[in-house]
């Protein structure tokens, strides 16, 4: 069993969906805003206690931006880090769908047989996780409904789920809501790891010391400090 950890980033966080809507997350300042302090904190923390292949997934194809906004265009981008595949796909939040398949394409051409796809704010203990009987079912994450979706976070992904992935339309821009719709549609329901923490409203934010640390696997969302404090307190809590 060939397994890949697909982080999804992007160049730039933007998370304008469109005039009349707005992310609510972003609204309510969850959201911690600075991408390159997310990577670096990854890089820093559960990366290293890594045991299997990684990467860092990006698009190349940036949000034509509002006026006084600019960021390059895929001519100009910079040259990925050796840990980094830039795809040909979008690269803002509305086009999460898009990178989704083409991450699954990716994986699927090298020869993976699972995905564990994780945000980029989003502190795992790999020991833990990788323990879990993920490799039982094609579709597992947090969610305690089998006829729902994993809400973002970190989830498993078989063979199977990818191809129909790649394959799939996506009907909205909240790539877990399609995924969770496109997989059901096809006869694979969300398996639930209890060991996964993904919360909504006023838990959406990590705070460790509300949380039972001990017995829990992966922690959406998290600030860097709370990762680092995560990761430096491993171990300790046993199982809180």
């Amino acid at each position: 069993m060939k397994l890949l950890v697909a982080i999804m980033t992007c160049h730039r966080l933007d998370y304008y969906i469109d005039d009349c809507t707005q992310d609510y997350a972003t609204q309510k300042g969850w959201r911690w805003m600075d991408q390159q302090a997310r990577v670096n904190t990854i890089r820093a923390t559960w990366l290293k206690e890594l045991p299997v292949d990684y990467k860092f997934f990006y698009g190349t194809r940036l949000r034509n931006q509002k006026p006084n906004q600019r960021i390059p265009d895929k001519h100009t981008l910079r040259a990925p880090e050796r840990d980094e595949v830039f795809l040909d796909c979008g690269d803002s939040y509305t086009s999460n769908p898009e990178k989704m398949k083409a991450i699954c394409a990716w994986a699927l051409a090298h020869g993976y047989d699972y995905i564990l796809r994780c945000d980029d704010d989003t502190f795992i203990y790999p020991d833990r996780l990788l323990a879990t009987n993920f490799i039982q079912f094609d579709y597992v994450g947090a969610g305690t409904d089998p006829n729902t979706f994993h809400p973002g976070g970190c989830m498993f992904l078989s063979k199977r789920a990818m191809e129909l992935i790649v394959k799939g339309h996506p009907t909205t821009y909240a790539d877990d809501v399609w995924i969770g719709q496109l997989l059901r549609d096809h006869g694979i329901k969300l398996t639930n790891e209890p060991t996964m923490h993904n919360r909504w409203g006023d838990g959406y934010v990590v705070v460790p010391e509300n949380l039972p640390i001990g017995t829990l696997s992966s922690f959406h969302s998290c600030k860097p400090e709370v990762m680092k404090y995560l990761y430096d307190h491993r171990g300790e809590h046993g199982n809180d």
